[in-house]
């Protein structure tokens, strides 16, 4: 039997264990104390504070979705022979620096995390040794074998984490420190490279509209454009950085990462509507949490992002009930025509922003919870008013190209019409779906 400590941020204690068992199930418990603690948090909202032990199936979907899909990982198979399905040996190799504020260490190991100071917990990145990294990400290459990702990120896209210091050079954690990292930074594949910039554009444009978001800077250190997003779990006072506990939408629903868009998953298990919402009402302000979330995704909708699946919404928490995480990985996936057009969950029965109409826009109002009258304020009161500042902020070429306007003009009249609205919109060039993608029709 494998049992690593569980420990959340810079407590000194651990907050439970999980264990693999000798028949290769996984268990996790809280530890007593903590779980018995007034305000205490959860680790997750699938697997509530109290003395029961959970099962398999619950702890296999909260831990799995803490790997990293990155070249360190690769490495670690490899060389300590684990199969990929055997998490809980893989996050006693990798688990002292997991996303967010959660580390898993062999048993007795003690904790690992700590604040960070900016003047003294971390070495110095040069330009040309980032401008590498930027090169090899960009090529689909690995880092140099010397080089440990010192906070692997989870995801499938080529991406390190690293510190901003506080005079804006970049860093890393110096080894021993348990200091956390402040940025993401994101390299697209040569093939793709300007995802970078529609990535920034999208996010400007939530700005533009009034939503929560990180707003990603761009890089161009090495002729490969990246984009650099601070984290939004992280939280840095007087040149201290501190972790804050996340979790994405598929921990929090007990889903694996498999499981991250609605259409693979079953009727009983899946990432949609009422899973959704069934999470927004343990948000520490439900309501709030509802519309917010809402108007993110027929933004979504408007600006052509399909990619909207259940690891790019999270939760942050400060105490037990967790709040929504701002925007974030906002990119235009409709206009690459090589990627899936469907959305990361339906909208009634729609699964392409095309196909919306005005009954399946009336069952996701419904399906949040809004009555007939509330849907009918909520669509004049809020989403009309964000779709008249995304037609104004998309038509400024310094935040969208054209075919992005061009496109987002296209679904803003679609959606504008399933919610019974006519709103004022400039006139743009045609633009038609056609074999997953966007091609200009005139």
């Amino acid at each position: 039997m494998k049992i690593l400590d569980l420990y959340l941020g810079d407590r000194p204690a651990p907050i439970g264990v999980l264990a693999a068992l000798d028949n290769g199930d996984t268990v996790f418990r809280y530890d007593e104390a903590y779980a018995g603690t007034p305000g205490a948090v959860p680790l997750s909202l699938s697997m509530p504070l109290g003395p029961a032990s959970f099962g398999d199936a619950a702890t296999r979907a909260f831990f799995e979705n803490l790997l990293p899909e990155n070249d360190q990982m690769r490495r670690i198979m490899d060389l300590h022979r684990i199969d990929r399905s055997d998490f809980v040996s893989l996050l006693a190799q990798l688990g002292a620096d997991c996303p967010g504020a959660i580390s898993c260490v062999p048993q007795g190991a003690g904790p690992v995390k700590n604040p960070g100071i900016l003047a003294t917990d971390y070495d110095p990145l040069d330009t040309a040794t980032l401008a590498e990294f930027i090169r090899r990400m960009a090529r689909g290459q690995p880092l140099p074998d010397e080089v440990r990702d010192p906070s692997p990120v989870a995801g499938y896209q080529q991406k390190m984490a690293l510190t901003r210091l506080a005079d804006g050079s970049f860093g890393l954690p110096r080894p021993g420190t348990g200091a956390p990292t402040t940025h993401i930074l994101k390299t697209p594949q040569q093939t793709e490279a300007r995802d970078a910039s529609l990535e920034q554009a999208a996010a400007r444009l939530a700005q533009a509209c009034g939503l929560p978001v990180v707003l990603p800077e761009l890089l161009d250190l090495a002729g490969d454009p990246s984009v650099l997003m601070a984290r939004y779990d992280r939280l840095v006072i007087d040149g201290v950085v501190r972790r804050l506990h996340q979790e994405d939408f598929a921990q929090a629903l007990g889903l694996p990462a498999s499981l991250k868009y609605e259409r693979r998953g079953t009727a009983e298990r899946s990432f949609n509507a009422a899973a959704i919402r069934s999470l927004l009402e343990r948000t520490a302000v439900p309501a709030l949490s509802v519309r917010a979330f809402l108007k993110l995704t027929l933004f979504n909708a408007c600006v052509g992002n399909a990619d909207n699946h259940a690891k790019n919404h999270s939760l942050l928490y400060s105490g037990p009930a967790p709040v929504l995480a701002p925007a974030y990985d906002l990119l235009p996936t409709r206009l690459n025509g090589s990627l899936h057009p469907e959305m990361g969950f339906r909208i009634g029965a729609a699964r392409r922003v095309e196909d919306i109409s005005a009954t399946d826009m009336a069952l996701l109002l419904n399906a949040f919870g809004l009555s007939p009258a509330a849907a009918l304020r909520f669509v004049r009161e809020e989403i009309g008013p964000m779709m008249l500042a995304l037609d104004r902020a998309s038509g400024d070429r310094e935040i969208a190209p054209k075919d992005l306007d061009d496109m987002i003009g296209a679904n803003l009249e679609a959606i504008a019409a399933a919610c019974g609205l006519a709103p004022e919109l400039r006139e743009r060039d045609l633009f038609a779906p056609q074999s997953g993608g966007w091609i200009n029709g005139s």
